[in-house]
Protein backbone atom coordinates (compact mmCIF):
# COMPACT_ATOMS: atom_id res chain seq x y z
CA UNK A 1 0.00 0.00 0.00
CA UNK A 2 1.59 3.08 -0.88
CA UNK A 3 1.68 6.19 1.26
CA UNK A 4 3.27 9.23 1.36
CA UNK A 5 7.31 9.24 2.34
CA UNK A 6 6.79 12.70 4.50
CA UNK A 7 4.15 10.83 6.33
CA UNK A 8 5.99 7.60 6.29
CA UNK A 9 8.90 9.43 8.18
CA UNK A 10 6.51 11.13 10.60
CA UNK A 11 4.99 7.70 11.52
CA UNK A 12 8.40 6.05 12.09
CA UNK A 13 9.51 8.91 13.72
CA UNK A 14 6.83 8.30 16.10
CA UNK A 15 6.77 4.70 16.93
CA UNK A 16 10.85 4.98 17.07
CA UNK A 17 10.94 7.74 19.23
CA UNK A 18 8.02 5.42 21.64
CA UNK A 19 10.25 2.25 21.09
CA UNK A 20 12.92 3.44 22.42
CA UNK A 21 11.52 5.72 25.26
CA UNK A 22 10.67 2.04 26.42
CA UNK A 23 13.36 0.23 25.75
CA UNK A 24 15.46 2.76 27.70
CA UNK A 25 12.81 2.37 30.70
CA UNK A 26 13.63 -1.77 31.11
CA UNK A 27 10.24 -2.96 28.67
CA UNK A 28 9.97 -6.17 27.57
CA UNK A 29 11.14 -6.35 23.89
CA UNK A 30 7.63 -8.02 23.29
CA UNK A 31 5.88 -5.25 24.25
CA UNK A 32 8.04 -2.60 22.63
CA UNK A 33 7.56 -4.19 19.58
CA UNK A 34 3.35 -4.49 19.72
CA UNK A 35 3.51 -0.95 20.89
CA UNK A 36 5.15 0.20 17.81
CA UNK A 37 3.42 -1.68 16.02
CA UNK A 38 0.19 -0.01 17.32
CA UNK A 39 1.24 2.91 15.74
CA UNK A 40 1.81 1.65 11.95
CA UNK A 41 -1.25 -0.41 12.28
CA UNK A 42 -3.39 2.93 13.25
CA UNK A 43 -1.98 5.02 10.34
CA UNK A 44 -2.72 2.78 7.90
CA UNK A 45 0.80 0.84 7.31
CA UNK A 46 0.69 -3.03 6.84
CA UNK A 47 3.40 -5.04 5.83
CA UNK A 48 5.44 -3.37 8.68
CA UNK A 49 8.47 -5.24 10.58
CA UNK A 50 10.01 -4.55 14.09
CA UNK A 51 13.03 -5.52 15.64
CA UNK A 52 14.00 -4.65 18.82
CA UNK A 53 17.75 -5.94 20.45
CA UNK A 54 19.29 -4.70 23.92
CA UNK A 55 20.23 -1.37 22.61
CA UNK A 56 18.59 -0.71 19.45
CA UNK A 57 15.18 -0.76 17.50
CA UNK A 58 14.81 -1.14 13.61
CA UNK A 59 11.68 -0.78 11.68
CA UNK A 60 11.06 -1.63 7.67
CA UNK A 61 8.10 -1.15 5.61
CA UNK A 62 7.71 -2.43 2.42
CA UNK A 63 4.63 -0.95 0.27
CA UNK A 64 4.36 -3.43 -2.38
CA UNK A 65 6.29 -5.91 -3.86
CA UNK A 66 8.02 -4.03 -6.84
CA UNK A 67 9.03 -1.71 -4.26
CA UNK A 68 12.22 -0.86 -1.80
CA UNK A 69 11.77 -1.22 1.72
CA UNK A 70 11.97 1.62 3.59
CA UNK A 71 13.94 1.22 7.11
CA UNK A 72 15.03 3.02 9.92
CA UNK A 73 17.01 2.30 12.89
CA UNK A 74 17.32 4.22 16.11
CA UNK A 75 20.05 3.44 18.91
CA UNK A 76 18.55 3.23 22.29
CA UNK A 77 20.03 5.32 24.97
CA UNK A 78 21.82 4.52 28.78
CA UNK A 79 19.10 2.64 30.86
CA UNK A 80 16.92 5.31 32.81
CA UNK A 81 14.56 4.69 35.80
CA UNK A 82 11.81 6.95 35.33
CA UNK A 83 8.13 5.31 35.35
CA UNK A 84 6.56 8.75 34.77
CA UNK A 85 8.20 9.39 31.06
CA UNK A 86 7.15 5.44 30.81
CA UNK A 87 3.57 6.64 31.62
CA UNK A 88 3.83 8.90 29.12
CA UNK A 89 5.23 7.52 26.51
CA UNK A 90 2.02 4.88 26.51
CA UNK A 91 -0.49 7.49 27.11
CA UNK A 92 0.62 9.34 24.03
CA UNK A 93 0.47 6.00 22.24
CA UNK A 94 -2.82 5.51 23.49
CA UNK A 95 -4.29 8.53 22.77
CA UNK A 96 -2.56 7.96 19.14
CA UNK A 97 -4.37 4.85 18.36
CA UNK A 98 -7.49 6.01 19.70
CA UNK A 99 -7.50 9.31 17.71
CA UNK A 100 -7.19 11.57 20.48
CA UNK A 101 -3.82 12.84 18.86
CA UNK A 102 -2.96 13.47 15.30
CA UNK A 103 0.17 12.47 14.21
CA UNK A 104 1.53 16.34 14.55
CA UNK A 105 0.62 16.49 17.98
CA UNK A 106 1.78 12.91 19.52
CA UNK A 107 5.11 13.65 17.29
CA UNK A 108 5.60 16.96 19.52
CA UNK A 109 4.63 15.87 22.89
CA UNK A 110 6.96 12.68 21.97
CA UNK A 111 9.82 14.60 21.51
CA UNK A 112 9.33 16.60 24.79
CA UNK A 113 8.94 13.57 27.26
CA UNK A 114 13.04 13.15 27.14
CA UNK A 115 13.58 16.82 27.43
CA UNK A 116 10.90 17.21 30.24
CA UNK A 117 11.97 17.63 33.82
CA UNK A 118 12.15 15.03 36.15
CA UNK A 119 9.12 14.86 38.31
CA UNK A 120 11.53 14.51 41.30
CA UNK A 121 14.57 16.18 41.99
CA UNK A 122 17.86 14.32 42.82
CA UNK A 123 17.90 15.34 46.77
CA UNK A 124 14.58 13.68 46.25
CA UNK A 125 15.16 10.76 44.43
CA UNK A 126 18.42 10.27 47.15
CA UNK A 127 16.04 10.49 50.32
CA UNK A 128 13.58 7.73 48.26
CA UNK A 129 16.42 5.29 47.86
CA UNK A 130 17.67 6.08 51.71
CA UNK A 131 13.86 5.07 52.63
CA UNK A 132 14.48 1.97 50.74
CA UNK A 133 17.87 1.03 52.77
CA UNK A 134 16.49 1.74 55.73
CA UNK A 135 12.85 -0.10 54.92
CA UNK A 136 15.27 -2.82 54.10
CA UNK A 137 16.86 -2.58 57.17
CA UNK A 138 13.95 -2.65 59.40
CA UNK A 139 13.00 -5.82 57.65
CA UNK A 140 15.86 -7.90 58.32
CA UNK A 141 15.36 -6.49 62.30
CA UNK A 142 18.38 -3.63 62.61
CA UNK A 143 17.94 -1.36 65.46
CA UNK A 144 17.72 2.11 64.96
CA UNK A 145 21.66 2.76 65.09
CA UNK A 146 21.81 0.70 61.85
CA UNK A 147 18.53 1.44 60.11
CA UNK A 148 19.70 5.34 60.00
CA UNK A 149 23.03 4.47 59.09
CA UNK A 150 21.17 1.84 55.76
CA UNK A 151 19.55 4.88 55.17
CA UNK A 152 22.27 7.61 54.95
CA UNK A 153 24.30 5.02 53.06
CA UNK A 154 21.70 4.16 50.70
CA UNK A 155 20.92 7.84 50.09
CA UNK A 156 24.79 8.32 49.49
CA UNK A 157 25.08 6.15 46.96
CA UNK A 158 22.54 6.71 44.55
CA UNK A 159 24.27 10.46 45.02
CA UNK A 160 27.56 8.80 43.95
CA UNK A 161 25.55 7.07 40.95
CA UNK A 162 24.22 10.24 39.95
CA UNK A 163 28.46 11.55 39.92
CA UNK A 164 29.36 8.55 37.99
CA UNK A 165 26.52 9.03 35.62
CA UNK A 166 27.40 12.56 34.97
CA UNK A 167 31.02 12.18 34.01
CA UNK A 168 30.44 8.92 32.08
CA UNK A 169 32.43 5.77 34.27
CA UNK A 170 30.69 2.41 33.46
CA UNK A 171 28.00 1.23 35.94
CA UNK A 172 30.55 -1.98 36.53
CA UNK A 173 32.73 0.66 38.72
CA UNK A 174 29.70 2.31 39.86
CA UNK A 175 28.37 -0.90 41.41
CA UNK A 176 31.97 -1.83 42.84
CA UNK A 177 32.24 1.43 44.91
CA UNK A 178 28.85 0.97 46.24
CA UNK A 179 29.93 -2.47 47.46
CA UNK A 180 33.18 -1.05 48.64
CA UNK A 181 31.09 1.90 50.57
CA UNK A 182 28.57 -0.37 51.86
CA UNK A 183 31.24 -2.72 53.78
CA UNK A 184 33.46 0.13 55.01
CA UNK A 185 30.21 1.85 56.39
CA UNK A 186 29.46 -1.70 58.42
CA UNK A 187 33.07 -1.46 59.37
CA UNK A 188 32.58 2.05 60.77
CA UNK A 189 29.18 1.36 62.69
CA UNK A 190 30.55 -1.57 64.25
CA UNK A 191 33.39 0.67 65.73
CA UNK A 192 30.83 2.93 67.21
CA UNK A 193 28.83 -0.02 68.22
CA UNK A 194 30.16 -3.20 68.37
CA UNK A 195 26.86 -4.83 69.95
CA UNK A 196 24.43 -4.07 66.82
CA UNK A 197 24.62 -6.21 63.92
CA UNK A 198 26.30 -3.89 61.09
CA UNK A 199 26.25 -6.56 58.33
CA UNK A 200 22.84 -5.41 57.70
CA UNK A 201 23.97 -1.80 56.32
CA UNK A 202 25.68 -4.08 53.93
CA UNK A 203 22.89 -6.13 53.25
CA UNK A 204 20.26 -3.55 52.65
CA UNK A 205 22.81 -1.35 50.25
CA UNK A 206 22.88 -4.59 47.99
CA UNK A 207 18.93 -4.51 47.80
CA UNK A 208 18.90 -1.04 46.87
CA UNK A 209 21.95 -1.51 44.10
CA UNK A 210 19.90 -4.42 43.00
CA UNK A 211 16.69 -2.84 42.50
CA UNK A 212 16.90 -0.61 39.74
CA UNK A 213 18.26 -4.00 37.25
CA UNK A 214 16.24 -5.30 34.23
CA UNK A 215 15.92 -9.22 35.68
CA UNK A 216 12.60 -8.97 35.24
CA UNK A 217 12.11 -7.92 31.42
CA UNK A 218 15.35 -9.87 30.91
CA UNK A 219 13.43 -12.92 31.89
CA UNK A 220 10.41 -11.85 30.24
CA UNK A 221 12.28 -11.79 27.19
CA UNK A 222 14.58 -15.41 27.41
CA UNK A 223 11.20 -16.88 28.22
CA UNK A 224 9.55 -15.92 25.44
CA UNK A 225 11.62 -16.00 23.07
CA UNK A 226 13.27 -12.51 22.18
CA UNK A 227 16.54 -14.14 22.75
CA UNK A 228 19.07 -11.98 21.70
CA UNK A 229 17.49 -8.93 23.89
CA UNK A 230 17.54 -11.26 26.61
CA UNK A 231 21.14 -11.74 26.22
CA UNK A 232 22.31 -8.59 25.83
CA UNK A 233 20.10 -7.82 29.44
CA UNK A 234 20.89 -10.75 31.50
CA UNK A 235 24.60 -10.08 30.79
CA UNK A 236 24.55 -6.90 31.65
CA UNK A 237 22.88 -7.98 35.45
CA UNK A 238 25.28 -10.57 35.29
CA UNK A 239 27.99 -8.11 35.12
CA UNK A 240 26.86 -5.20 37.41
CA UNK A 241 26.11 -8.11 40.13
CA UNK A 242 29.60 -9.32 39.63
CA UNK A 243 30.89 -5.50 39.95
CA UNK A 244 28.77 -5.18 43.04
CA UNK A 245 30.19 -8.73 44.50
CA UNK A 246 33.89 -7.23 43.87
CA UNK A 247 32.90 -4.24 45.73
CA UNK A 248 31.51 -6.31 48.99
CA UNK A 249 34.20 -8.60 48.46
CA UNK A 250 37.21 -5.95 48.62
CA UNK A 251 35.62 -4.69 51.61
CA UNK A 252 35.01 -7.79 53.20
CA UNK A 253 39.12 -8.49 53.26
CA UNK A 254 39.25 -4.32 54.96
CA UNK A 255 37.09 -5.86 57.52
CA UNK A 256 39.47 -9.08 58.19
CA UNK A 257 42.19 -6.63 58.29
CA UNK A 258 40.64 -4.36 60.88
CA UNK A 259 39.55 -7.24 62.65
CA UNK A 260 36.00 -6.64 62.83
CA UNK A 261 33.07 -9.17 62.42
CA UNK A 262 30.04 -8.32 60.27
CA UNK A 263 28.59 -11.65 60.07
CA UNK A 264 24.79 -11.70 59.03
CA UNK A 265 22.13 -13.07 61.38
CA UNK A 266 19.26 -15.23 60.62
CA UNK A 267 15.98 -13.98 59.43
CA UNK A 268 13.06 -12.64 61.74
CA UNK A 269 10.55 -16.06 62.78
CA UNK A 270 6.90 -15.71 62.09
CA UNK A 271 5.18 -14.21 64.69
CA UNK A 272 2.95 -10.83 64.89
CA UNK A 273 5.38 -8.75 65.83
CA UNK A 274 7.72 -9.40 62.53
CA UNK A 275 4.31 -9.54 60.39
CA UNK A 276 3.89 -5.80 61.54
CA UNK A 277 7.51 -4.63 61.14
CA UNK A 278 7.73 -6.47 58.06
CA UNK A 279 4.60 -4.71 56.72
CA UNK A 280 6.18 -1.33 58.07
CA UNK A 281 9.47 -2.62 56.12
CA UNK A 282 7.81 -3.53 52.69
CA UNK A 283 5.40 -0.42 52.89
CA UNK A 284 8.69 1.97 53.32
CA UNK A 285 10.55 -0.03 51.01
CA UNK A 286 7.80 0.67 48.20
CA UNK A 287 6.93 4.18 48.65
CA UNK A 288 11.06 4.65 49.09
CA UNK A 289 11.38 3.11 45.61
CA UNK A 290 7.88 5.09 43.53
CA UNK A 291 9.99 8.30 44.45
CA UNK A 292 13.20 7.35 43.63
CA UNK A 293 11.98 5.84 40.30
CA UNK A 294 10.01 8.83 39.44
CA UNK A 295 6.97 7.14 39.71
CA UNK A 296 3.68 9.60 39.46
CA UNK A 297 2.35 11.13 42.93
CA UNK A 298 -1.06 9.18 42.49
CA UNK A 299 0.58 5.95 42.31
CA UNK A 300 2.82 6.40 45.70
CA UNK A 301 -0.21 4.53 47.91
CA UNK A 302 -0.21 1.75 45.50
CA UNK A 303 3.42 1.06 45.31
CA UNK A 304 3.57 1.00 48.74
CA UNK A 305 0.79 -1.04 49.32
CA UNK A 306 2.01 -3.57 46.15
CA UNK A 307 5.15 -3.57 48.44
CA UNK A 308 3.90 -4.54 51.54
CA UNK A 309 1.62 -7.59 50.08
CA UNK A 310 4.85 -9.07 48.62
CA UNK A 311 7.04 -8.36 52.22
CA UNK A 312 4.55 -9.74 54.59
CA UNK A 313 3.48 -13.05 52.18
CA UNK A 314 6.76 -13.74 51.46
CA UNK A 315 7.48 -13.76 55.19
CA UNK A 316 4.29 -15.71 56.40
CA UNK A 317 5.08 -18.69 52.96
CA UNK A 318 8.34 -19.18 53.70
CA UNK A 319 7.95 -19.45 57.55
CA UNK A 320 5.34 -21.30 57.92
CA UNK A 321 4.57 -23.35 54.72
CA UNK A 322 7.39 -23.84 51.67
CA UNK A 323 10.97 -22.79 51.44
CA UNK A 324 11.91 -19.72 50.54
CA UNK A 325 12.47 -19.97 46.77
CA UNK A 326 8.83 -21.09 46.35
CA UNK A 327 7.45 -18.82 48.55
CA UNK A 328 9.04 -16.34 46.83
CA UNK A 329 7.98 -17.60 43.36
CA UNK A 330 4.38 -17.61 44.34
CA UNK A 331 4.58 -13.97 45.92
CA UNK A 332 5.83 -12.82 42.70
CA UNK A 333 3.31 -14.34 40.65
CA UNK A 334 0.69 -12.87 42.64
CA UNK A 335 2.52 -9.33 42.36
CA UNK A 336 2.87 -9.70 38.40
CA UNK A 337 -0.68 -10.87 38.73
CA UNK A 338 -1.75 -7.74 40.95
CA UNK A 339 0.01 -5.31 39.27
CA UNK A 340 -1.55 -6.14 35.41
CA UNK A 341 -4.85 -5.53 37.57
CA UNK A 342 -3.63 -2.15 38.99
CA UNK A 343 -2.18 -1.11 35.60
CA UNK A 344 -5.48 -1.59 33.65
CA UNK A 345 -7.49 0.33 36.09
CA UNK A 346 -5.45 3.36 36.80
CA UNK A 347 -3.77 3.36 33.28
CA UNK A 348 -0.28 2.82 34.04
CA UNK A 349 2.22 0.76 33.06
CA UNK A 350 2.33 -2.50 34.75
CA UNK A 351 6.21 -2.58 34.97
CA UNK A 352 5.92 0.30 37.90
CA UNK A 353 3.75 -1.71 39.69
CA UNK A 354 5.92 -5.32 39.37
CA UNK A 355 9.16 -3.64 39.96
CA UNK A 356 8.13 -1.72 43.60
CA UNK A 357 6.39 -4.83 44.48
CA UNK A 358 9.51 -7.54 43.88
CA UNK A 359 12.18 -5.34 45.65
CA UNK A 360 11.30 -6.65 49.38
CA UNK A 361 11.95 -10.13 47.36
CA UNK A 362 15.75 -9.51 46.32
CA UNK A 363 17.95 -12.11 48.19
CA UNK A 364 20.24 -9.34 49.56
CA UNK A 365 20.89 -11.48 52.74
CA UNK A 366 22.05 -15.21 50.88
CA UNK A 367 24.39 -12.77 48.19
CA UNK A 368 26.10 -11.37 51.17
CA UNK A 369 26.19 -14.75 53.42
CA UNK A 370 27.79 -16.57 50.27
CA UNK A 371 30.75 -13.59 49.79
CA UNK A 372 31.33 -14.72 53.37
CA UNK A 373 31.37 -17.77 53.43
CA UNK A 374 33.85 -17.68 50.46
CA UNK A 375 36.89 -16.88 52.36
CA UNK A 376 36.31 -19.90 54.31
CA UNK A 377 34.91 -22.78 52.15
CA UNK A 378 34.07 -22.28 48.76
CA UNK A 379 31.67 -24.88 48.53
CA UNK A 380 29.05 -23.15 51.18
CA UNK A 381 29.96 -19.83 49.45
CA UNK A 382 29.02 -21.01 46.26
CA UNK A 383 25.81 -22.65 48.00
CA UNK A 384 24.80 -19.45 49.19
CA UNK A 385 25.56 -17.86 45.83
CA UNK A 386 23.59 -20.52 43.57
CA UNK A 387 20.57 -20.06 46.43
CA UNK A 388 20.17 -16.53 45.47
CA UNK A 389 20.48 -17.12 42.15
CA UNK A 390 17.52 -19.50 42.22
CA UNK A 391 15.38 -17.10 44.05
CA UNK A 392 16.28 -14.37 41.46
CA UNK A 393 14.99 -16.88 38.41
CA UNK A 394 11.72 -17.13 40.55
CA UNK A 395 10.91 -14.17 41.15
CA UNK A 396 11.45 -13.01 37.59
CA UNK A 397 9.44 -16.45 36.29
CA UNK A 398 6.91 -15.85 38.70
CA UNK A 399 6.15 -12.13 37.92
CA UNK A 400 6.40 -12.72 34.37
CA UNK A 401 3.67 -15.67 34.63
CA UNK A 402 1.69 -13.72 36.72
CA UNK A 403 1.59 -10.72 33.88
CA UNK A 404 0.75 -13.24 31.30
CA UNK A 405 -2.26 -15.63 32.96
CA UNK A 406 -3.88 -12.21 33.84
CA UNK A 407 -3.59 -10.40 31.01
CA UNK A 408 -5.23 -12.79 28.86
CA UNK A 409 -7.86 -13.48 31.20
CA UNK A 410 -8.61 -9.73 30.91
CA UNK A 411 -8.55 -9.59 27.27
CA UNK A 412 -10.46 -12.67 26.93
CA UNK A 413 -13.62 -10.90 29.32
CA UNK A 414 -13.24 -7.85 27.81
CA UNK A 415 -15.90 -6.54 25.08
CA UNK A 416 -14.75 -2.90 24.56
CA UNK A 417 -12.14 -0.23 25.20
CA UNK A 418 -8.51 -0.32 25.19
CA UNK A 419 -6.80 -3.03 27.45
CA UNK A 420 -4.06 -1.55 29.10
CA UNK A 421 -1.95 -4.54 29.66
CA UNK A 422 1.48 -5.97 28.88
CA UNK A 423 2.08 -7.65 25.87
CA UNK A 424 3.87 -11.22 26.80
CA UNK A 425 4.16 -13.11 23.81
CA UNK A 426 7.02 -15.06 21.23
CA UNK A 427 8.35 -13.47 18.33
CA UNK A 428 7.04 -14.57 14.74
CA UNK A 429 7.22 -12.46 11.66
CA UNK A 430 4.71 -14.35 9.14
CA UNK A 431 1.49 -12.79 8.48
CA UNK A 432 0.12 -16.41 7.89
CA UNK A 433 1.28 -17.44 11.61
CA UNK A 434 0.27 -14.18 12.67
CA UNK A 435 -3.26 -14.54 11.33
CA UNK A 436 -3.70 -17.80 12.65
CA UNK A 437 -3.09 -16.93 16.27
CA UNK A 438 -6.45 -14.54 16.10
CA UNK A 439 -9.62 -16.94 15.62
CA UNK A 440 -12.38 -15.69 13.55
CA UNK A 441 -14.86 -16.27 16.14
CA UNK A 442 -13.10 -14.14 18.87
CA UNK A 443 -12.91 -11.34 15.99
CA UNK A 444 -16.70 -11.92 15.22
CA UNK A 445 -17.88 -11.61 18.55
CA UNK A 446 -15.01 -8.41 19.35
CA UNK A 447 -13.93 -10.29 22.51
CA UNK A 448 -11.16 -7.79 23.91
CA UNK A 449 -9.37 -5.92 21.53
CA UNK A 450 -6.84 -7.28 19.29
CA UNK A 451 -4.88 -6.05 16.51
CA UNK A 452 -3.03 -8.14 14.29
CA UNK A 453 0.73 -7.34 13.29
CA UNK A 454 3.36 -8.86 11.44
CA UNK A 455 5.22 -9.69 14.25
CA UNK A 456 3.58 -10.33 17.63
CA UNK A 457 0.51 -13.30 18.29
CA UNK A 458 -2.30 -10.97 20.33
CA UNK A 459 -1.79 -7.74 21.20
CA UNK A 460 -4.32 -4.83 23.08
CA UNK A 461 -4.38 -1.83 20.82
CA UNK A 462 -7.42 -1.25 19.08
CA UNK A 463 -11.61 -1.31 19.18
CA UNK A 464 -13.15 -3.50 17.09
CA UNK A 465 -14.84 -0.96 14.84
CA UNK A 466 -11.01 0.39 14.34
CA UNK A 467 -10.02 -3.24 13.20
CA UNK A 468 -12.78 -3.39 10.58
CA UNK A 469 -11.61 0.08 9.55
CA UNK A 470 -7.95 -1.15 9.05
CA UNK A 471 -9.07 -4.59 7.53
CA UNK A 472 -9.76 -2.06 4.43
CA UNK A 473 -6.75 -0.63 3.73
CA UNK A 474 -5.76 -4.01 1.79
CA UNK A 475 -8.15 -2.32 -1.14
CA UNK A 476 -8.41 1.07 -0.16
CA UNK A 477 -4.41 2.81 -1.34
CA UNK A 478 -5.08 5.90 1.06
CA UNK A 479 -3.85 5.68 4.84
CA UNK A 480 -5.93 6.99 7.49
CA UNK A 481 -7.87 10.46 7.62
CA UNK A 482 -4.69 12.88 7.80
CA UNK A 483 -4.63 15.84 5.35
CA UNK A 484 -2.44 14.55 2.22
CA UNK A 485 1.42 16.28 2.67
CA UNK A 486 2.03 18.86 -0.13
CA UNK A 487 4.91 18.57 -2.31
CA UNK A 488 7.13 21.23 -3.52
Amino acid sequence: MPTDIARLHDVFDLAMRIGEGMLTNGAAASEVTATMLRVTSSSGLRNVSVQVTFDEVAISYLADETSSPFTRIRAASDRVQDFARLDAFEKVTIGYVEGELDLAEARRRVEQIPQSKPLYSLPMVCAGYAVVGGGAALGLGAGTLVMIAAAIVSGLLLCIADLFGKRQIPLFYTQATAGFVAVLSAIVVGRIDPTVNSSIVVVACIIVMLAGLTSIGAMQDAITGWYITAAGRVLETIMLTVGLVVGVRGGLLLADAVGVDIAVSAAMPVSLVSVVVLGVSGGAIGIGYAIGAQSPARHLVWMAAIALLSSVLSHLLSGLLIERVWAVGITAFIIGAVSVLLADRFRAPALMFVMGGVIPLVPGSRIYRGLLALGDDVVSGGFELFSAAEIAVAIAAGAVLGQLLISRVIRRTRRTGIIYTPVITTPFTTPRRRRATISRQRRRRGIGVIEPSTMTAEMAALTPEMLEELERFDSVPSARTDPPQETP
